[in-house]
């Protein structure tokens, strides 16, 4: 037991603040005074920072008051993209501080450095797209004839300028809920928490303790196969000598722990939230993680005490995981927006959006992706082949499953789970092993096979894509032929 303990001190200690976190929420939502409310939160979120990182506190706050800084510097026009290469540039010399002759601090505060990474670039990007739709709106309807512009979605996305102090970018930036490890939430949505009556009215023990209920078996879980199937192993001259089967599936169970991992640390992050009752909105908002509310913001915006008592709630807007769809959907693209939802959604909103290049989107996205998580190369393994399997996976999609119905659909369902499920195990070994010369130890004891048959794969996928073709176009002309003839005969 010492022995674990030794092994797993950073851990525990992680645990430990998660649920303290937990634990407090109900005393911080009875704050009265917003103010007061403020900066409790803002307090308690740097002695976490201090205490899970000591001297190397230094980071996450410095760098969060460098980006807040630079927010209220630059103007409303370029203050997303100073801030965003600003912040970004910070976690790469974080994450290289021993090459400056700086001690590296632990994987907790990196986990916090990023969550603060998402913060400040996201405000940034919300105040200058606010800045952009609203004022495009309002263009808008002081000339009544010309056509609504493209995108425009009031309801939905920005309905009044967000612009705030440089006070109000501290306490977004260092409050408490979900400073440890995410979920990511926008500004709007905390800046509602303080200002709307949802949080007095929404059964915040309830969903905390269905919430929380599951996590002593995510927990077993992770602890169960990662004794079982430990890592390390997957690199050693006894895993070499074990037949190709064993070692083609190792990577199933070190991708099940590592799931057991990521929805135990998610689902207490979410429960942060839920106690505290920050993300609660009624659910006729029809809320989205990281978004909150689609539809009706207005009107939510304006509802009055007794309504608010007498809706009802949801805290879709601060959901990280939907641990049953990241079990069993059946595509790698349905699999991406249902695992850690919240960043999936920073991604799409400032990198996928925003970028100019259309033709390039899709690639920025993951970029941005990739060194968020970090430089190693088993992020870029990981994330980066994700396109190429989908490329693959979107012509069978198309051919088999789509219209499939019945039986048919859950047989090819299965197949196309399995395949999925396969590739995000063996994506998933690159991740964990981090580096390039561990990887292909892996790699190269499975003959790299995987991408051999990805690629045969994509080449009989594009075949038969074309043979379908042909005879859907032979079948037209068929059709043709004899509706030609019948008119002749008539």
């Amino acid at each position: 037991m010492l022995a674990f303990i030794n092994k797993n001190k950073n851990d525990l200690i992680y645990l430990g603040l998660l649920l303290f976190s937990v634990f407090i929420g109900r005393y911080y939502r009875s704050i009265g005074s917003v103010q007061a409310k403020k900066w409790v939160g803002s307090i308690i979120g740097l002695l976490l920072i201090v205490t899970v990182s000591g001297y190397n506190a230094i980071h996450p706050i410095f760098s969060a008051l460098l980006g807040i800084t630079i927010i209220k510097l630059t103007t409303v026009r370029y203050c997303h993209v100073a801030t965003f290469f600003l912040m970004f540039g910070y976690l790469f010399f974080f994450r290289l501080a021993d090459k400056f002759g700086l001690p590296l601090s632990s994987g907790q505060t990196n986990l916090i450095e990023m969550i603060i990474v998402l913060r400040v670039v996201g405000v940034a990007f919300e105040i200058n797209g606010s800045w952009i739709t609203v004022g495009k709106t309002k263009k808008q309807e002081n000339d009544d004839n010309k056509p609504q512009v493209k995108g425009i979605d009031r309801d939905d996305d920005f309905v009044e300028i967000i612009n705030p102090c440089y006070a109000d970018l501290f306490h977004y930036t260092f409050n408490y809920v979900g400073l440890l490890t995410g979920p990511y939430y926008r500004y709007r949505t905390f800046d509602d928490y303080f200002h709307l009556p949802f949080s007095k009215y929404v059964d915040c023990t309830g969903f905390t303790i269905n919430t929380l209920k599951i996590v002593p078996l995510y927990v077993s879980l992770y602890l169960a196969l990662s004794n079982l199937w430990p890592l390390e192993y997957i690199l050693s001259e006894d895993h070499n000598n074990r037949n190709f089967l064993y070692r083609m599936l190792y990577p199933w169970a070190l991708f099940a722990a590592f799931r057991q991992r990521v929805y135990s640390g998610m689902t207490l992050a979410e429960s942060v939230c839920t106690s505290a009752g920050l993300g609660a909105y009624p659910v006729q908002g029809r809320n989205r993680t990281g978004h909150g509310p689609t539809v009706g913001y207005l009107k939510l915006k304006k509802m009055s005490e007794e309504e608010a008592k007498s809706a009802q709630y949801d805290f879709n807007t601060v959901e990280s995981m939907d641990v049953w769809g990241c079990e069993t959907v059946v595509t790698l693209r349905d699999s991406m927006k249902v695992w850690n939802k919240a960043v999936q959604y920073w991604v799409a909103m400032v990198v996928y959006k925003r970028f100019p290049v259309k033709i390039l989107k899709i690639h920025a996205a993951l970029f941005v992706s990739v060194i968020w998580h970090g430089y190693h190369a088993g992020y870029f393994f990981c994330i980066y082949f994700c396109p190429f399997y989908l490329m693959a996976e979107d012509i069978y999609y198309k051919l088999y499953y789509k219209d499939a119905t019945g039986t048919k659909k859950k047989i090819i369902g299965f197949i196309m789970w399995f395949l999925r499920s396969h590739s995000e195990s063996y994506q998933a070994a690159a991740f964990l092993l981090l580096t390039f010369d561990r990887i292909w130890i892996y790699y190269s004891s499975v003959y790299h096979y995987w991408y051999g048959v990805w690629f045969a794969f994509l080449i009989l996928g594009l075949l038969l894509n074309q043979v379908h073709k042909i005879g859907r176009h032979k079948k037209i002309e068929n059709v043709d032929t004899k509706e030609k003839i019948k008119n002749v005969k008539q």
